[in-house]
């Protein structure tokens, strides 16, 4: 059976190769100006593994400053997310220890990723307006990411036993499955694991298909048109469907 690399090793190698490159160093180079002590790395990868690495109260320090530039900026959300790369393979891992097959495990892991990018967000749009970060922000960011992902998962619990009954007429038996956001999200990560499509290419398929934005919203974090997005969306769907 092939291995399979993880989404959240997906976002923590995206996110070292994006900071390499020019737009890489230009972003680390613009957070520094309002959060001097990111100055302090020569390169995204080297933060990602300082925060990963540090002590709850380094890692808190560093991921309140990024936090603090994350508003609007995807990269910045991103690296949060690999800076808590640690925190959150612990947990699948836990998930993996409890039984939970491979298949499962992935769709929960995606759905862990994505409800993590949206409480990122969530906390850069409120520091951005001012308010103050929590001071234990790794276990609040991730904490808050599981919450949600319990309410999803019993939502979808409640919804599936709904379907057994009505599907007990037609002498059927529902099967709790994945949505289409959890398949489409695992299809986005094996092609991008293959290079059949690269991370980049794919965002606006994975920003408005799977996470649920707008396509304004999506063009606000990458930077590019409304108009933008459908074209770079509607040539990202043909290379997948492909």
């Amino acid at each position: 059976m092939a291995t399979t690399t993880s989404l959240i090793a997906s976002v923590t190698s995206y996110v070292s190769k994006t900071g390499s490159h020019l737009s890489g160093r230009q972003a680390l180079a613009r957070w520094s100006v309002s959060q001097p002590s990111l100055g302090a790395f020569p390169a995204v990868a080297d933060l990602v593994l300082a925060c990963r690495d540090g002590s709850p109260a380094d890692q808190d320090r560093l991921l309140g400053a990024l936090v603090s530039v994350a508003h609007g900026d995807r990269l910045a959300q991103l690296t949060v997310i690999a800076a808590l790369s640690r925190r959150l393979s612990a947990t699948v891992a836990t998930w993996r220890r409890a039984g939970v097959s491979p298949a499962d495990l992935y769709a929960l892991q995606a759905d862990l990723v994505t409800r993590l990018w949206e409480v990122v967000a969530r906390h850069a749009v409120a520091a951005a307006a001012g308010a103050s970060l929590t001071p234990h922000l790794g276990v609040e960011l991730v904490g808050q990411a599981l919450d949600e992902l319990r309410v999803q998962r019993r939502r979808e619990r409640r919804a599936v036993a709904r379907n057994v009954h009505l599907d007990g007429w037609n002498g059927l038996a529902a099967s709790p499955e994945r949505t289409a956001a959890e398949a489409l999200a695992e299809e986005i990560g094996s092609a991008v694991r293959v290079g059949r499509i690269s991370a980049k290419a794919a965002a606006p398929v994975f920003l408005t298909r799977v996470m649920g934005y707008s396509s304004a919203e999506a063009a606000k974090r990458l930077g590019v048109t409304p108009a933008s997005v459908r074209a770079l969306r509607s040539r990202a769907e043909r290379l997948l469907v492909a």
